[in-house]
């Protein structure tokens, strides 16, 4: 009778290879899964954005009126995750990865909370906007240290998105209140939760005043936190 023929590769072969085989896979695999999901780790792992952090002049605090929120419109530039310059040359976007992407925002002098309470408050509970009284009577620039510091605490500056799902909210002068058009999401003048399906206040950029009197915002918010959903500046 012939002698079977033993088989070259023992089991220990066998397993080595395929873990060699397994980290191979991954190493290929690894960089594509990486690229794919760039934005979501730069955004919710790393906490960063694709908006370079720099400041953006938003516009003067002497057109802010008492008891209404001023619109204004500024031009954050965008560098695409995804983008590069040959891209968007083939596009026809323009030369380079970069765009320039126009942003509503809003901004309002603070008005006092006037009773305590642990959720939205209504038009009814909180005061009048307390813009300050260097600015009622006209001022000159340069703006002083502690004009700047006034100003700064009593300002408010908002993204015009809703923060159910992102609509644009528009201020009711008759009803003294934000109002989303898509679900109904209520806010104040100073951009707290009144009612409606949103799980918090509109989001805040971060801003400062500067000695020319005019208002400087970055692409970046300081009222994230599930907990700052009800956001009050002062409590009389």
């Amino acid at each position: 009778m012939a002698e079977l023929q033993k088989d070259p590769m023992t089991r220990g072969d066998f397993l080595g290879f395929g873990a060699i085989g397994t980290i191979v896979g991954a190493i290929l695999t690894i960089p594509p899964i990486g690229y794919l999901l760039q934005p979501v780790i730069q955004n919710d792992v790393k906490k960063e954005t694709n908006v370079p952090q720099k400041w953006y002049k938003l516009g003067p605090i002497k057109d802010i009126p008492e008891n209404e929120p001023q619109h204004f419109e500024v031009d954050f530039q965008i560098n695409q995750a995804y983008g590069s310059e040959k891209i968007a040359k083939k596009s026809g976007v323009g030369k380079s990865s970069r765009f320039d992407v126009r942003s509503a925002i809003y901004a309002s002098w603070a008005a006092p909370v006037i009773k305590d309470v642990p959720t939205g408050v209504g038009p009814d509970k909180i005061g009048k906007s307390q813009m300050p009284e260097f600015v009622k009577k006209g001022f000159k620039t340069p703006l002083t240290k502690e004009q700047i510091k006034e100003a700064e605490s009593k300002l408010n500056v908002m993204s015009n998105s809703c923060a159910h799902l992102g609509c644009p909210v528009r201020w009711r002068t008759n009803q003294n209140l934000f109002l989303c058009p898509c679900h109904g999401g209520l806010y104040d003048i100073n951009g707290n939760w009144v009612g409606g399906p949103p799980p918090r206040g509109l989001y805040k950029f971060e801003f400062q005043v500067r000695e020319d009197g005019n208002i400087y915002v970055k692409h970046h918010f300081t009222n994230v936190g599930p907990k700052n959903g009800f956001q009050r500046p002062f409590v009389v």
